[in-house]
């Protein structure tokens, strides 16, 4: 969906560590030409565009132009919908925001109909960085 996700709460630092995980997920294989990208805050009912400083933040990752989520669409393997152009999907869900104030969230990479690989975080501070943790719940498809 077009828009920008809710990402009351969370900081610069926190998205990016929240996406590199995604990133973490699968690197886009050769023949990869671009990379879209999408989030669902807490708040969110849906997936959204990421915001456009982390759909930069993504594309400069792993070196391929990089769009909004709502840009693509999805057949054998996700594609942008201007130029087609074969893409792999990062997104990543915010789950939950405990009274302590730990973020739980899943990062997902997409990169066919039949393959796609994700996990579960907590997103902790650790000497002075936000690190994702896995929680050891994963999901490959």
């Amino acid at each position: 969906m077009p828009g920008e996700p809710d990402t009351r709460g969370l900081d610069d630092a926190q998205l990016n560590a929240m996406f590199d995980a995604a990133v973490a997920q699968a690197r886009p294989g050769e023949e990869k030409r671009a990379v879209c990208v999408g989030m669902q805050g807490l708040a969110d009912s849906a997936v959204m565009d990421a915001p456009p400083r982390i759909v930069r933040y993504v594309g400069e990752a792993v070196q391929l132009p990089a769009v909004p989520a709502s840009q693509c669409r999805a057949d054998v393997h996700p594609f942008v919908i201007a130029t087609k152009a074969n893409a792999i999907l990062y997104t990543v869900k915010v789950e939950s925001r405990d009274a302590r104030g730990v973020l739980t969230f899943w990062a997902v990479a997409t990169y066919g109909n039949l393959g796609a690989n994700g996990a579960e975080f907590r997103l902790i501070r650790a000497n002075g960085r936000w690190i994702p943790k896995a929680t050891g719940v994963s999901v490959v498809s």
